[in-house]
């Protein structure tokens, strides 16, 4: 792969602990010979001796477009102003168009442009003409305005779903028509879009799937002897934690109590060692905090059962780093989940907020070894097939590889 692909990769934070999927797509991409420089609207908050060194070397290298020195801001800004001419209040005028209503809204419009008058000066600097914006949120507004000013190509990676909660105040079908490509990591995201856009539209938008490493994939299917229950992710209320807690607590009251680990932090942990308090299961469960990537793998080797009981994902990395180790999995039947997993073939699916449904299924795969044991290797055989790092990572490299080399007109 020539080195004359160059593109800017734009996200709202980067790196950042829940968005590792993003560092290893760039380094991935940057191995397959693509230049990639880095931006990132807001600052990553962790110190940066606690980072691994890849991290700490994509925190010292990535633009942040928030931490601008301030006494440089006013010049930058008003060069930018005379550099970009009339696209300038083009731009400025776009940001009020597609502001939400109030003062809020066009206070946000105002920063979104200035972010983007920073994002585009600094693009032109290094002579780049692509952006990439991970996400439908506002850092693909900042992108959509960057092009307007720039002119440079515009792509994005859709993940929902988020996005489609709230079309108009995201302003999804702008961000579509502005967009000269669009990356959508499921075909339920991509049908999210087709349903709002027009048929047009619809050639831009191409499915690359995410990966995950090699190193999760397990050599073979060993269930531990002890009942014990892990879900993995944020502890945030769209993770469904609760409705887990509350079927640990129907088990508990037919006299089954497996342990359960709740790995991941976030703003729900007081709540939910509130609740398992309430419910009688607090000394089943253990909330472990944010953990690296090592850690988890250790939790998913001595895990029996994988549980995601999500009321909204994309697609989870988390799940499918679950299923390569072997762990046999139930979450909700919602969104992308059902592409990775087909129900009683490679896990077990509920309705998500049924907490009779999930301790039902969880006690499935606990007294069900020979099935839940066949599961686990079916959903392994689905994550080498179709969520491979590498090969959907060829994919994508594919797909800018020749949308860089169609012409586009700005």
């Amino acid at each position: 792969m020539p080195t004359q692909h160059r593109i800017a990769y734009l996200v709202s934070q980067y790196p950042a602990a829940s968005h590792v999927f993003i560092l290893r797509e760039i380094l991935g991409l940057r191995a397959r010979g693509f230049e990639i420089h880095t931006a990132s609207v807001n600052p990553d908050t962790r110190a940066l001796e606690s980072l691994p060194a890849n991290e700490q070397i994509e925190q010292h290298n990535t633009l942040v477009i928030k931490n601008w020195p301030r006494l440089q801001l006013g010049l930058d800004l008003l060069l930018a102003i005379f550099q970009f001419k009339s696209r300038t209040w083009r731009a400025l005028a776009q940001s009020w168009r597609l502001a939400k209503p109030g003062w809020r809204g066009h206070g946000l419009a105002m920063a979104y442009f200035i972010e983007a008058l920073l994002l585009a000066r600094w693009l032109k600097a290094r002579d780049l003409d692509h952006l990439h914006v991970h996400f439908g949120n506002e850092a693909a507004l900042v992108g959509v305005l960057c092009k307007t000013l720039s002119h440079c190509q515009l792509s994005f990676t859709i993940h929902g779903p988020d996005e489609f909660y709230d079309v108009r105040g995201q302003q999804l079908q702008a961000k579509i028509s502005h967009a000269d490509l669009i990356i959508c990591i499921s075909q339920f995201a991509r049908s999210q879009l087709m349903l709002i856009s027009s048929v047009a539209d619809w050639a831009k938008m191409q499915v690359v799937r995410l990966g995950i490493n090699p190193e999760y994939q397990a050599g073979a299917v060993t269930l531990p002897a002890e009942n014990t229950l892990l879900c993995v992710g944020r502890l945030v209320p769209a993770k469904g934690q609760r409705v887990l807690l509350q079927a640990l607590a129907e088990l508990a009251r037919e006299g089954l109590r497996p342990q359960l680990t709740l790995a991941g932090g976030g703003a729900d942990q007081a709540e939910l060692e509130q609740l398992a308090a309430q419910l009688g299961v607090a000394e089943q469960v253990c909330l472990t905090g944010p953990l690296s990537s090592e850690a988890t793998r250790q939790l998913y080797r001595q895990a029996k059962v994988f549980v995601l009981p999500s009321f909204a994902e994309g697609i989870p990395v988390v799940l499918m780093e679950a299923m390569a180790s072997g762990v046999p999995c139930i979450s909700s039947r919602i969104t992308g989940i059902a592409e990775l997993i087909e129900h009683e073939k490679e896990g077990l699916l509920i309705h998500a907020g049924d907490s009779h449904a999930l301790a039902q299924a969880i006690k499935t795969l606990l007294f069900q070894p020979d099935f839940a044991r066949s599961l686990a290797l079916a959903a392994q055989a689905k994550i080498k097939h179709a969520y491979h790092l590498e090969r959907n990572l060829d994919q994508l490299a594919q797909c800018f590889s020749a949308f860089n080399r169609e012409p586009h007109h700005a």
